[in-house]
């Protein structure tokens, strides 16, 4: 049914008649009828809301009002009923105590009660025009889905309509623009803690170092050596060579401090953007940023930097194929050199580096499989996974470099734990 026709007590279009009717006829009031314009006929939905119960029960509502408007034609109209019953009909009393035979009843018709059954017929069909033309706009004009009962098609005028829920179907408000999400440190997924590669020790470190190589996925390069105690050393493909990935900024922050100790550089100088130069040597070690050794390099010479590398072990390491590249025998006598402080720099430079290391944000790789405290710097870039640390164990200072290509943290940490379990059982 159409929401442009009457409403009435909750009941919509022609059942909505049908009770103004017979409220009208059981009264015996004789409407005004005449046919109401179709741009005067308002959807009651635009006041009403109505209960679901009410819409369930309005057809049965109006099918006991219209058994009742029959009966009450029946008394008052007897012979306008439509029945082959006379002889009952002429039998019931009159309302003034006077009986009447059925030929009589029909000759006392009131001309009122013609006069008002013709205007019934024309209203009746006026309204179902009106119906029919609202019916064809209907069908011209799309019919919006019914809203759930606890939500309206239009928000109250006197409710902020920005509080309401989005509804299925319309177009929801654009949300104010977000803002860009900060750049993420490439840092891969820290894999679970490694079990040892059960690969066990027979005093031959270098063979042992082979082996644990070979247990874990990926090309693997290993160099150890241990600080104090035995002064143990050993290697398996420690000459091969690598890009150095991030751990080329320990090279970097190395000849930063000669330069500074030296008065070349302050380290209030402005290095990158609005960071100085301590802001930069921090960033560069803690962090791994990646601006701040694009900057400092170039200012201090990479030849520069590769001679004071070179003079603490790192003989190996320059600028070749696809970067910067080294071995991890070269990052593990330099490593080495920071760990007993025989750098070309002041016991408080050596200081500046091993804090800064300490404070280094990527422990996945030596640190996750370690019993110690791990100062260390990683790198990674394109299947290049490597990382080289001072490791203070419990029982013992060792120096550990793992470069890798194509392997993952979870290989890395593994084999600190293999290497730890042959050093100190």
């Amino acid at each position: 049914m159409h929401s442009r026709l009457p409403h009435f007590a909750g009941v919509h279009g022609r059942l909505s008649v049908a009770a103004v009717t017979a409220a009208l006829l059981v009264s015996g009031c004789a409407p005004n009828f005449h046919a109401p314009e179709t741009s005067s006929l308002a959807p009651a939905s635009d006041t009403y809301h109505l209960p679901q119960r009410v819409k369930n029960t309005a057809d049965t509502t109006m099918r006991d009002a219209a058994a009742a408007v029959a009966q009450q034609l029946t008394f008052h109209y007897p012979a306008a009923a439509e029945t082959d019953t006379d002889d009952s009909r002429a039998e019931e009393p009159r309302a003034d105590g006077m009986e009447e035979t059925p030929e009589t009843g029909e000759d006392a018709e009131s001309e009122g009660a013609t006069s008002s059954r013709a205007e019934l017929q024309q209203w009746s069909e006026a309204l179902t025009r009106a119906y029919e033309t609202a019916e064809e706009e209907a069908e011209r004009e799309p019919t919006p889905e019914a809203e759930p009962p606890t939500q309206s098609s239009e928000p109250e005028e006197d409710e902020p309509s920005a509080e309401e829920e989005p509804q299925e179907g319309l177009p929801e408000p654009e949300p104010d623009p977000e803002p860009e999400p900060e750049p993420e440190t490439p840092t891969p997924e820290p894999e679970p803690p490694a079990e040892s590669s059960e690969v066990s020790f027979d005093g031959d470190l270098d063979a042992f170092l082979r082996q644990i190589a070979s247990a874990y996925p990926g090309t693997i390069s290993i160099s150890l050596q241990e600080v104090g105690g035995q002064s143990r050393s050993a290697s398996t493909g420690g000459a091969d060579s690598f890009v150095t990935a991030s751990t080329y900024k320990l090279l970097v922050g190395y000849s930063l401090i000669r330069e500074v100790e030296a008065g070349e550089l302050s380290w209030d100088d402005t290095a990158h953007g609005d960071k100085d130069l301590a802001q930069c040597f921090n960033d560069m070690i803690v962090l791994s940023d990646n601006p701040c050794p694009e900057a400092i390099g170039p200012a201090i010479g990479w030849s520069k930097i590769y001679a004071d590398a070179a003079a603490v072990g790192a003989t190996s390491t320059s600028g070749g194929e696809g970067g910067i590249r080294t071995n991890a025998a070269d990052l593990t006598r330099f490593m080495t050199s920071l760990a007993t402080g025989s750098m070309s720099m002041s016991e408080a430079g050596h200081e500046r580096l091993r804090n800064a290391l300490a404070a280094n944000i990527h422990r996945e790789g030596i640190p996750a499989g370690s019993a110690g405290r791990v100062l260390n710097k990683p790198g990674f870039i394109n299947g290049n996974l490597h990382d080289t640390a001072i490791v203070h164990h419990p029982s013992g200072t060792y120096v550990l470099t793992i470069l890798s290509q194509g392997s993952n943290w979870h290989a890395l940490a593994g084999i600190t734990r293999d290497i730890e379990s042959a050093l100190y059982g």
